[in-house]
C-alpha cells in the first residue's frame, strides 16, 4: 500500500511584471530564486528583494515570511512558478510567481541592477508580443493590445480567462 499523502493544490496564481510592479510598490515581497551568477549579471531594482537560489530552496524556504505577499521570480518564471508550488504544498497563501521573470521586467523598463540587455533580448525572442506590447495587434497579442496604455495593468492576474488561448498557452502578457 502506498503511504504518499496526496495533497491537492489549487492552480498557483501567477501576475506580470506591470501587476508584479504594483503589488511591489504596495509592499509585497520578491523572492528571486535565480542562481548567484545570473543575479550577479542583473538583479531586480526598487523593491524589497530576497535571493534564495532554487538549487538552496528546499533548505531556506523557511526564511519567506508568511505573513506578507510574495512574488516569486527567476529568469522566464519556470523555476519560480516551482518554488511557487513549493511553497504553496508548504502552506503559504500569499504566494505568486512572475510570468516572464527578469526577461520581461527588464524588456518593460523596470528597475534593475546590472546589465539588462541580455534579459531585454531574451524577453524579445520569446514574447509572444515581439517585446512589447505594442508590437502586436489586438488579434495578435495575447494582451488584445491593452497593455500598452499607460500606467494599466494588463490584467494577466490570476488563471488565464475561460477561451483565452494566448494567455492559456503561456503566452507573454506584459
Amino acid at each position: 500500500m502506498n503511504d504518499v499523502v496526496k495533497k491537492d493544490l489549487t492552480e498557483a496564481r501567477e501576475v506580470c511584471p506591470t501587476t508584479s510592479q504594483r503589488l511591489l510598490k504596495e509592499g509585497a515581497l520578491l523572492v528571486d530564486v535565480r542562481e548567484p551568477e545570473e543575479v550577479a549579471q542583473v538583479g531586480f531594482a526598487g523593491c524589497d528583494v530576497m535571493t534564495i537560489p532554487l538549487s538552496q530552496f528546499e533548505d531556506r524556504w523557511q526564511e519567506v515570511p508568511r505573513d506578507r505577499d510574495v512574488i516569486l521570480a527567476c529568469a522566464v518564471g519556470a523555476r519560480s512558478l516551482k518554488a511557487t508550488y513549493f511553497l504553496m504544498y508548504q502552506g503559504y497563501t500569499q504566494v505568486a510567481n512572475m510570468q516572464d521573470g527578469m526577461t520581461r521586467w527588464a524588456a518593460k523598463g523596470f528597475p534593475v541592477i546590472g546589465s539588462a540587455e541580455a534579459a531585454v533580448s531574451s524577453a524579445a525572442a520569446s514574447s509572444c508580443c515581439g517585446g512589447t506590447a505594442e508590437a502586436a495587434s489586438a488579434e495578435t497579442s495575447c494582451c488584445g493590445g491593452g497593455a500598452a496604455s499607460a500606467g494599466a495593468g494588463c490584467g494577466c492576474e490570476g488563471a488565464p480567462a475561460a477561451g483565452d488561448a494566448a494567455r492559456a498557452s503561456g503566452g507573454a502578457c506584459c
